[in-house]
């Protein structure tokens, strides 16, 4: 059983929160009364992938301002921008990361000419609104308009948003995803993490037809309240990645690819009174970092979390592509950043036969890949290309390190937890967009990638170090001799209480009903196959299970010495 709302309930937050554009409304225009100004300035500084237009429009008719700015129109011209970016857009699907502001993007003269407009104003309240309001104008009220990550992919495929300051919503999604993770993000975030400190409120449009308000006191109590306890993400779900899959409707649908620790991309929620608020994950490693990642992880990782928990499943429905996962180098002269790639994957579940694919069999050359995978364009011919690797046949519990450099499939009749550190962004695959086809040149660059076609790839499979440390033991999951992330088996019978040392943990219950987690908090209670996050600031916690029930967890922490 998945607890697909998983909230944290905030003590006197009933009047802290409104929901519907005309509720908002009233407790806007109750702020701008309250305010001893003549002329009142709101700005609605909004992150990436918000409905600008829609917003704007709605928060016109509800609170009726005088004047209405919008950042965008002193944007430089698109042309610009793009040229602007260029050297961080890169070609051929590869980038580096940005180090521009917003501030970059706006054109001198506009700027100038919109703060000589809105000083000229005597009287009224003035309405900002979009990306960058914030830096126009010292504003009387400052709302946030937020969104999660993973709802801006969704707009992005639905061809409903354009990244800042150009019109590309025609473009596909993955062109966008990048340019966002490079550019956008980047710009975005900067300001999100000043905004977030000292915002009068939130907005919440992850839901367009339910839109939230929300006090920034009551939000910042709520990341507060979120650091002293172990707490679940919000769980989202993909049906876009594989075909033929069942949409996430009802208690009975299935999920084909579950992400429940996802920092950048989830969302936790907070019980405000009877109104459930979204809140992108992300903001509590910019709120406050220390107490989430631990002070020795966020010195060394910044903003990203280096954890990544996700569910693949592939039990009823078979994926046919076929991945690697770049090394080091490739991160360094592609993308201009530093990352270390590597995965475990950890078998929740087989069926029989259940089976992946891993590395090509002795005997078949690069060359014949190749040619097999651009001649691959039916599911018949995509499932021979899958038969040119070697197969290793998986059962439950078993895990298997992927290295870098080794093509592999998701396997087959399979329920995977994969333990990751870096976005699947990054994962590279040999057929396209909704798997039409594969390119003649992405395939030479991933088969120049791709290491060491002949060693047994059997060595990956359930290798593991038995370990004593704090009188509790355990086993280390087999991983990379340069791999940060240290992921541990706990099988426990009784109550076992754990030290954080002040760093952050992600745990996953992979065997038995439920346990519950105890310690200076409310005590959480974690079904099987959950995810929960304990951050840095809880310094110990006790697993407990069930009276006369043996259950497994899964935990995973960043080596501080590596």
């Amino acid at each position: 059983m998945i607890n697909k709302k998983p909230y944290i309930e905030i003590p006197g937050s009933d009047k802290a929160c409104w929901e519907g554009w005309s509720h908002i409304g009233d407790e806007l225009k109750r702020h701008i009364q309250s305010i001893s100004k003549k002329k009142v300035v709101i700005a609605i500084e909004s992150n990436l992938g918000t409905y600008l237009d829609s917003n704007l429009q709605a928060l016109k008719d509800c609170i009726v301002p005088n004047v209405t700015c919008r950042a965008k129109d002193i944007y430089k011209d698109p042309n610009m921008i793009m040229q602007l970016a260029n050297n961080n857009a890169g070609n051929d699907h590869y980038a580096s990361t940005s180090t521009h502001n917003i501030e970059d993007y706006f054109d001198k003269q506009k700027l100038d000419g919109l703060r000589n407009n809105i000083d000229f104003i005597d009287e009224g309240v003035v309405l900002i609104h979009g990306v960058g309001s914030s830096k126009i104008w010292d504003p009387d009220i400052l709302i946030y308009s937020d969104i999660s990550r993973w709802e801006q992919v969704q707009r992005f495929r639905r061809g409903e948003v354009s990244n800042i300051g150009i019109n590309n919503a025609g473009v596909s999604y993955q062109d966008q995803q990048l340019w966002s993770y490079f550019i956008d993000w980047r710009i975005c975030d900067k300001i999100k993490r000043k905004a977030i400190i000292h915002c009068d409120y939130f907005l919440e449009t992850n839901n367009w037809k339910k839109p939230k308000l929300a006090t920034g006191e009551i939000i910042r109590k709520g990341y507060e309240m979120t650091y002293a306890q172990p707490f679940f993400n919000a769980p989202f779900f993909d049906p876009e990645l594989w075909e033929d899959i069942v949409h996430y409707e009802g208690e009975n649908n299935d999920f084909n690819w579950v992400f429940n620790c996802s920092m950048d991309e989830n969302n936790i929620l907070l019980k405000l009174g009877d109104h459930l608020f979204e809140s992108p994950a992300i903001n509590l490693i910019y709120f406050n970092p220390t107490q989430l990642m631990g002070d020795a992880v966020y010195k060394k990782y910044g903003h990203e979390l280096p954890i990544r928990y996700n569910f693949i499943d592939t039990l009823d429905e078979k994926d046919i592509n076929v991945y690697l996962q770049p090394s080091e180098q490739f991160f360094k002269e592609n993308y201009g950043i530093f990352h270390k790639q590597h995965e475990i994957y950890y078998i929740m579940n087989a069926e029989k036969n259940a089976s992946i694919g891993i590395g090509l069999q002795e005997g078949v050359s690069k060359e014949y890949f190749e040619e097999t995978a651009l001649a691959a364009r039916t599911k018949t011919a995509k499932n021979k290309l899958q038969s040119l690797l070697n197969t290793l046949k998986l059962r439950e519990h078993d895990h298997l390190m992927i290295p870098n450099g080794i093509v592999h499939t998701k396997g087959n009749k399979l329920m995977i937890l994969g333990i990751t550190k870096s976005s699947s962004l990054f994962e590279l695959s040999v057929f396209n967009e909704n798997e039409k086809a594969a390119s003649a040149d992405h395939l030479d660059q991933l088969l120049e990638l791709t290491s060491n076609f002949k060693e047994d790839h059997q060595q990956y499979l359930n290798n593991s170090e038995k370990v004593k440390s704090d009188g509790i033991e355990y086993q280390v999951l087999g991983r990379a001799q340069d791999s940060e992330l240290i992921s541990k088996r706990l099988w426990i019978s009784k109550p076992l209480k754990l030290k954080t040392h002040s760093t952050i943990h992600v745990l996953n219950l992979v065997e038995g009903t439920e346990v519950t987690i105890t310690g200076s908090f409310s005590p959480l209670v974690v079904h099987y196959a959950e995810t929960f996050v304990v951050p840095a600031a809880v310094k110990a916690f006790t697993i407990n299970p069930p009276a006369g029930e043996k259950v497994c967890l899964l935990l995973t922490s960043i080596d501080q010495e590596s």
